[in-house]
C-alpha cells in the first residue's frame, strides 16, 4: 500500500532527460544554432571562390556534432555531479568543477572544428574571423547549457536551505513545546506539596484548596498548546491563582495589578504571571507581620511583576520556572526577560508580544 505519493518536480530542479525524444529534441535545436553560426561566419568573411556557393557536408556534420557534443559533455558531467556531489554539498568544488570541465571542452570542439574547416573554408585574411566566431558560436550555446544548469542548481540550494530553515523552525516548535510541557508537572508538583502541608495543618483549608485549585487548573490545561494569550485572560489566571494562596496564607499575602485596558490586548506566553506569583510566594515569609507585597504593572511594553523580599531561609527550588520562563522568551522574541533585585526588592520585566 503506498502512502505517500510522489510528487512531481518542478521544471526548474530536474535534471535533462536521456529520454529519445530530450536527446532529439536537444539535437535538433543545437543543430539548427550550429549551421546558423556557420552561415553567418561565412557571410561576415571571406570565402574561398569554390566555396561561395556551396559549403561542403563534411563542414556541416563537424560543426552541429561538436556543438552537440559540447552540449551532452555539459550535461552527462551535470548528471554525474548531482550523483557524487549533490546541491548543496560542496557547492563550490560542484561549480568549479562544472564550469572548469565545460570550458576545457570547448577549447577542444574549437581545435576539432578549426581543423576541419580551416584548410577548407578559411582565407588568410579571414582567418581570425573565422575562429573568433566559432569560438563565440560555442562560447553562446555552452552559455545557454551552463544558464539551464546553473538556474536548477541555484533553485535547489535555494530550496534546500528553505528545507534546513523550516527543519529549524520544527525544531524550536518541538523545544517550545518541550518547555510547555514541563511546566505542567511543574505546576501540579508545587502546588501539591503545598496542599500535602494544608492536610496535616489544616484539613478545612485543604478541601477549599482543592476545590479552587481544580478551576485553576482547567486554565493550566486550556493553555497547553498555546504559544501566546491575552494578558487580560493571563491577568485573569493570576488573580485566581493568588486568590487560592490568599485563602490560605491570608493577610500575609497582598497583591496589586494596575494595567490599563489598551495593555490588556497585548499577548504574553501562558502561565507566565502564575510562575512569577509562585515564584515569590515561594521563596519569601508570608505572615501578617511581614506580608509579601506583590505588585503587577504594564510598563513600556513588559509586564512588571515585583515583590518585597523576605527571604525564607531554607526554600528547595529546581529553578525550573524562572529558567523555563527565559528559555521560551528566547524562542519566542528578541526582547529578553530582566531580572532585577537588591536587598529589599525582586523586579522581573516580560515582554508584551
Amino acid at each position: 500500500m503506498q502512502l505517500h505519493s510522489k510528487k512531481k518536480q518542478e521544471l526548474a530542479l530536474r535534471l535533462p532527460s536521456y529520454e529519445p525524444t530530450s536527446i532529439f529534441g536537444r539535437f535538433v535545436i543545437i543543430s539548427i544554432i550550429s549551421v546558423l553560426i556557420l552561415h553567418f561566419i561565412a557571410y561576415v568573411t571571406k570565402l574561398p571562390p569554390d566555396m561561395e556557393k556551396k559549403i561542403p557536408a563534411i563542414i556541416y556534420i563537424v560543426v552541429i556534432v561538436a556543438f552537440n557534443l559540447a552540449v551532452e559533455t555539459q550535461i552527462i558531467l551535470d548528471n554525474i555531479l548531482e550523483r557524487f556531489l549533490p546541491v548543496p554539498k560542496k557547492i563550490k568544488l560542484r561549480l568549479f568543477l562544472q564550469v572548469g570541465v565545460g570550458v576545457l571542452f570547448l577549447i577542444v570542439a574549437h581545435r576539432v572544428i578549426m581543423a576541419v574547416i580551416e584548410p577548407k573554408l578559411v582565407l588568410d585574411n579571414s582567418r581570425s574571423g573565422v575562429i573568433l566566431g566559432m569560438a563565440a558560436g560555442l562560447i553562446f550555446v555552452q552559455m545557454v547549457a551552463n544558464s539551464l544548469t546553473m538556474t536548477r542548481i541555484t533553485r535547489k540550494w535555494l530550496n534546500s536551505q528553505e528545507v534546513i530553515e523550516k527543519m529549524k523552525l520544527e525544531k524550536l516548535e518541538m523545544d517550545y513545546n518541550s518547555l510547555q510541557d514541563q511546566l505542567n508537572p511543574h505546576f501540579l508538583f508545587n502546588n501539591l506539596s503545598v496542599l500535602k502541608s494544608l492536610i496535616i495543618y489544616d484539613p478545612d483549608i485543604a478541601v477549599d484548596f482543592t476545590e479552587n485549585f481544580t478551576d485553576v487548573y482547567r486554565y493550566v490545561l486550556q493553555s497547553k498548546n498555546k504559544k501566546l494569550v491575552k494578558l487580560k485572560d493571563e491577568l485573569d489566571f493570576m488573580k485566581a491563582y493568588f486568590a487560592l494562596h490568599k485563602e490560605r496564607l491570608g493577610e500575609g499575602l497582598m497583591l496589586d495589578a494596575n494595567i490599563s485596558s489598551e495593555e490588556l490586548d497585548k499577548e504574553i506566553a501562558p502561565l507566565t504571571g502564575q510562575l512569577l506569583i509562585e515564584n515569590a510566594i515561594k521563596h519569601n515569609i508570608t505572615s501578617k507581620e511581614t506580608p509579601l507585597k506583590i505588585s503587577v504593572v504594564a510598563s513600556e511594553g513588559y509586564l512588571v511583576v515585583a515583590n518585597n523580599l523576605n527571604l525564607r531561609t531554607t526554600s528547595y527550588s529546581t529553578k525550573t520556572g524562572l529558567r523555563n520562563l527565559v528559555r521560551r522568551y528566547e524562542m519566542l522574541t528578541e526582547k529578553e526577560i530582566v531580572v532585577q533585585y537588591d536587598d529589599e526588592r525582586f523586579e522581573v520585566k516580560v515582554p508584551l508580544l
